[in-house]
């Protein structure tokens, strides 16, 4: 792997670290929930991004968890725990953002958040250390 496509990666999971903390910080502090949850999404997609990348998987520029799941299921199988629950947190990035009919409930953005923590635990483990955030 070239040292760019490590780097890149990085990139891609400070961003979904800081997607991730500005998720959880907004939970604490009464942030709307759309935009929680539309964090919540970030986090998750540049995640399963970074991973594709460490493994030299070509990605489409696409906010669809669903692709990206199955993409990196296919790489990572551990992370076939995620393809129930991932897909719906699509909407947050792209219905939710111009729908107020679609606007999350408290239940919905906290599973949300439980299931990309997992998701964020797990990745971090398989990312190698100069991927990392």
């Amino acid at each position: 792997m070239k040292g760019s496509d490590l780097e890149f990666a990085r990139g891609l999971a400070r961003k979904a670290e800081n997607d991730w903390i500005t998720a959880s910080s907004g939970v604490d502090h009464d942030f709307p929930l759309d935009t929680v949850c539309f964090h919540v999404q970030q986090a998750a997609e540049k995640l399963l991004k970074a991973a594709l990348v460490v493994r030299g998987v070509d990605y489409p520029l696409t906010h669809d968890l669903k692709r990206l799941i199955d993409l990196a299921v296919a790489e990572y199988p551990l992370l076939a725990e995620f393809r129930t629950r991932l897909p719906a947190y699509t909407e947050f990035a792209v219905v939710m953002r111009y729908d107020e009919a679609a606007y999350p409930t408290r239940e919905e953005t906290m599973e949300a958040l439980e299931t990309v923590g997992r998701l964020r635990e797990s990745i971090h483990k398989l990312l190698p250390p100069e991927a990392r955030p």
